[in-house]
């Protein structure tokens, strides 16, 4: 699987903007509550472009055999739950 770079800059993107807005937000005094809500939403963002490489980097590691595929599988899943 090819690391899908335009996914990643976009995700990237989003992130960045998100994390310009909580720093308009504090500035600004904005609630605590919608400040979270912002860096929670930029947690994400960057949560999934983790996700997105590991899970490139995994599938790169393991070639094509199923079995293998499938193990890769089990791991990404328990590591994407330590992100």
């Amino acid at each position: 699987m090819a690391l899908d770079l335009d996914s990643i800059h976009v995700r990237l993107a989003k992130a960045q903007g998100q994390i310009a807005a909580v720093d308009r937000m504090i500035a600004s005094g904005d609630s605590a509550e919608r400040i979270l809500v912002q860096i929670n939403a930029a947690k994400s963002a960057l949560h999934k472009v983790a996700l997105l490489v590991s899970e490139d980097a995994i599938s790169s590691m393991v070639g094509k055999n199923d079995k293998k595929q499938e193990e890769a599988r089990i791991v990404l899943e328990r590591f994407s739950s330590l992100l």
